[in-house]
């Protein structure tokens, strides 16, 4: 389902996507375009325990939040840590 539809769906909800189509802006931005509703809801911490249950079974799966815009620009940032 193209993601303007979605949005129009479920306004001010979190909704977890799967299966997602994205067109790249950049060389780490990426617009969502499209996906597969896996689940929509009002509780955060909710919707946070799927994302990784899906994550743990290997599935790339996105969430939104309920301020998410129409356009949904995501930027991967690379993650700093300490290595030992």
């Amino acid at each position: 389902m193209k993601w303007a539809k979605i949005k129009a769906l479920y306004p001010n909800k979190f909704i977890l996507l799967g299966n997602i189509v994205e067109e790249p802006i950049s060389s780490n931005q990426f617009k969502i375009l499209e996906g597969e509703i896996l689940m929509v809801s009002e509780d955060a911490k909710e919707i946070r325990q799927a994302y990784q249950a899906y994550n743990r079974q290997g599935k790339e799966v996105l969430y939104s939040l309920p301020s998410t815009p129409k356009e949904f620009i995501v930027e991967n940032v690379p993650l700093k840590g300490i290595l030992q």
